[in-house]
């Protein structure tokens, strides 16, 4: 379930574009249970109704589980990050505008910013981080 997925990882916050398919989702199931009170049944509508409310849930868990890889990544790499903090204020820079966006919920950009940032001191850093997240 999307719903929990989201909410197992913890999230600082939740997107709302996750709130918006996840009503859409929850729309389009209610409609199903409308079209299967109705008498005599019209099986060319529920069969629209189910196609509606299997494409919108796919929709919801592809972007619960997209959200929760990025900002798993971004806190990976905002950890790893930490250990060139003191050492290059590029990095200490790159951390805190990271952090910021991460803390916003706003993990593509954290994502994005703290990989290229790591790159400075680490070219090719994102393939390590990529390996250590699916190891």
């Amino acid at each position: 379930n999307s719903k929990y997925k989201i909410k197992d990882y913890n999230l600082t916050v939740i997107p709302k574009k996750f709130y918006v398919e996840l009503k859409e989702a929850y729309d389009a199931i209610n409609e199903i249970a409308k079209e299967l009170e109705k008498k005599p049944i019209s099986i060319k509508t529920l069969n629209l109704r189910v196609d509606t409310a299997r494409d919108l849930s796919l929709k919801l868990y592809q972007t619960a589980s997209s959200t929760v890889k990025t900002a798993a990544m971004a806190e990976m790499a905002i950890v790893y990050g930490n250990r060139y903090r003191s050492s290059n204020e590029e990095v200490e820079h790159g951390l805190k505008i990271s952090s910021k966006a991460f803390n916003k919920g706003d993990y593509k950009s954290s994502l994005e910013t703290i990989l290229n940032t790591l790159n400075i001191v680490e070219p090719g850093i994102h393939k390590k981080l990529l390996s250590k997240m699916e190891g």
